[in-house]
């Protein structure tokens, strides 16, 4: 549901476009390569990290420290996975007088069972485009596979490392493996930089540093789109992206390993097979991991997204999102505005872009800020800010919905793209969360986040989550409650249901009038169609009318309930929403 390409369409212009002002982009320049403005890592999405795995079959065997040159030993986080734009990584790779060694750290917890396979592929195919850009500075990538922690203590003692940089990641649980890492670096007295231009811990994979938004509003919370909008435009302009280093230049023109470095045939980018996903190959699906794609898409994402058009039927076939790219990395946002912007000054028809792209991505800012302070963000239980709702307990019905059998052909489309591609429009990742809770089959949101976190390419803990409660009406409740009928809301997008002819085949001779709701079609047109709902497409699930209303009510007397103590909140039924206002 995460998607700053296709991000939170609730309609609400952003606060923030006025500030930016024409002197802001003039000096962003770029040269192709990712460069605009002034000359991982131990992967686990969510959760608390169980015993510590060894590391093992990388090269980890142990060495000598003292036959080692002195290290630098940059971590590579999987929400840093470039060269532009990436402070930490310049600082270390401008460092003359030690070796460098880039590593990317497997967990092999957060791969077994918790991400599909196309995430797998897109990590892997953004790997190997790193270690490809790397190499242009001499360097490469070292990949190791095995608990962070105990990983990074072998590491550190093995190459003789005497400093550690990384890129800061804003997710709350891997900065707390950050503060795990940096002490057990620091105990072996290896010196920690993870910033040097910002007074904060420097990111690049978010527009602001919560912290320094918090400390802008004076350390009061920041827990609704209210008080973050009216904080935003006191902030300024975002800081411009830096440069690229020179892989040109003379700082780089000495190899830091040889050929006959042991450690060349060791620490590899492991394969699909290696990772668990048999018959798999890179470079199959419509998106392709890495850096220099997602450089190369970014001219055409403001093309498209500049031409007028009135066929909504295209954006949900959209093979040109950014989102992607900016969750693993590949992508800097701060680039990404700024490059944007600089497009927008030679072709006024992309201003309407820009706007459009400041607004998503502040309202992906929005859920990092609250996630920075709201403990147990990321499930139900003693979470704050989560409103505790009887969630039907008996979830046998989920596997039909992460499956796309439901009999509801808008959802079931929807969940089959997901699971083939690694990514669906905003309007249908609402529509599927809105079924799976709080619309239809009353089910828990965190099924859904762990759904999403398996497939979605996209996915960031820290904004799904946020999402997922907000359509869950979990919480975020502000305004009439957008509805997202399965039957009606997808024919006002696509009333030929050429979608849904794409994703489920058997309906593909269906007429549009009952491509929707199949099951009332008679039975000469399901045979005329060569589709017999039953048997080669199912019968719906549940019969939405009868679900559909018993939820509305249910969210009607706990909002009730509620709104003596809470007058804020919304009253009523939630309202059915058109396409184009999600959240009327």
């Amino acid at each position: 549901m995460e998607d700053p390409g296709e991000g939170d369409q609730s309609g609400e212009e952003s606060p923030t476009y006025g500030y930016f002002s024409d002197e802001d982009s003039s000096d962003c320049e770029d040269s192709g390569d990712g460069t605009v403005g002034r000359t991982g890592s131990g992967e686990s999405l969510n959760g608390p990290h169980p015993a510590a795995i060894s590391s093992e079959g990388c090269g980890t065997e142990t060495r000598e420290a003292v036959s080692q040159p002195p290290t630098v030993l940059h971590w590579v986080r999987m929400s840093a996975l470039r060269i532009h734009d990436n402070p930490a990584l310049q600082q270390a790779l401008l460092d003359t007088q030690r070796r460098l060694r880039c590593v990317f750290i497997i967990d092999p917890w957060f791969i077994r069972g918790r991400i599909g396979e196309n995430r797998c592929r897109f990590l892997l195919e953004s790997l190997h485009d790193l270690d490809k850009k790397l190499r242009a500075y001499c360097s490469r990538l070292y990949v190791v596979q095995g608990q962070p922690i105990a990983a990074m203590e072998q590491l550190i003692r093995q190459w003789n490392v005497q400093q550690l940089t990384f890129q800061q990641d804003m997710e709350p649980y891997s900065q707390r493996l950050e503060e795990s890492v940096a002490k057990v670096a620091k105990i072996s007295g290896v010196e920690v930089s993870v910033s040097y231009l910002s007074a904060f811990p420097f990111t690049a994979h978010t527009l602001y540093h919560p912290a320094a938004m918090l400390a802008a509003n004076g350390n009061k919370p920041i827990l609704t789109q209210k008080a973050f909008r009216e904080l935003v435009p006191k902030l300024g302009a975002p800081t411009k992206p830096i440069a690229v280093p020179d892989p040109d230049s003379e700082v780089f023109s000495t190899k830091l390993y040889s050929e006959e470095d042991p450690d060349v045939g060791l620490y590899r980018i492991p394969t699909m097979s290696e990772m668990g996903f048999e018959d798999c190959s890179l470079y199959t699906n419509v998106w392709v991991g890495g850096e220099t794609e997602a450089l190369r898409r970014l001219p055409l994402y403001c093309q498209l997204r500049s031409q007028n058009t009135d066929n909504t039927v295209d954006m949900l076939f959209d093979k040109s999102a950014l989102s992607p790219y900016v969750r693993f990395g590949c992508l800097s946002v701060r680039y990404f505005l700024w490059k944007t912007r600089a497009i927008s000054s030679s072709n006024p028809a992309v201003e309407s872009v820009v706007r459009q792209l400041t607004q998503k991505l502040l309202n992906r800012e929005f859920y990092f800020v609250v996630a920075s302070q709201v403990p147990n963000y990321d499930i139900t239980e003693n979470n704050p800010i989560c409103l505790q709702l009887p969630w039907e307990t008996d979830t046998s019905l989920l596997p039909l919905w992460r499956e796309g059998k439901t009999g509801y052909p808008w959802i079931d489309a929807a969940m089959r793209q997901l699971r083939k591609e690694g990514w669906i429009h905003y309007y249908l990742r609402e529509s599927v969360a809105a079924f799976l809770t709080s619309g239809d089959l009353w089910i828990s949101w965190v099924a859904g986040k762990d759904t999403f976190e398996e497939l979605l390419l996209d996915y960031e803990p820290t904004v799904s989550c946020g999402l997922w409660m907000k359509s869950s009406c979990s919480t975020f409740l502000h305004g009439p409650i957008p509805y997202y009928c399965p039957i009606t809301f997808g024919q006002k997008i696509d009333p030929k249901g050429q979608y849904i002819r794409t994703f489920c085949p058997e309906l593909r001779n269906m007429p549009s009038e009952y491509i929707f709701s199949p099951w009332l079609a008679p039975p000469h047109v399901q045979k005329a169609a060569n589709c017999i709902i039953g048997a080669d497409y199912p019968n719906p699930m549940i019969d939405h009318t009868t679900a559909g209303a018993l939820c509305c009510e249910r969210i009607r007397s706990i909002l009730k309930s509620l709104h003596s103590l809470m007058p804020n909140l919304p009253q009523g039924l939630p309202v059915s929403t058109t396409p184009g206002s999600p959240s009327s």
